[in-house]
């Protein structure tokens, strides 16, 4: 099994900000996207799948992001 990643997403209207921590506390991103879902993606497909991490997978809906 691979590291652990700790993620903070703070989600407003227009923009998302974000932390990528591991578990020893060391941040390995953290910055700002715009508030879509295709950014979102994005963003995922970007900072995850390169690490190896192709179980993410993201489903928006009406009641927010869930991520799994």
């Amino acid at each position: 099994m691979g590291p652990m990643y700790y993620i903070g997403l703070d989600v407003h209207k227009r923009t998302i900000s974000y932390c990528v921590k591991d578990s020893s506390g060391k941040i390995h991103a953290a910055g700002s996207i715009p508030a879509t879902r295709l950014d979102l993606d994005r963003w995922l497909k970007k900072h995850f799948r390169s690490r190896g991490a192709q179980r993410w997978k993201l489903r928006c809906s009406a009641a927010g992001f869930t991520i799994t």
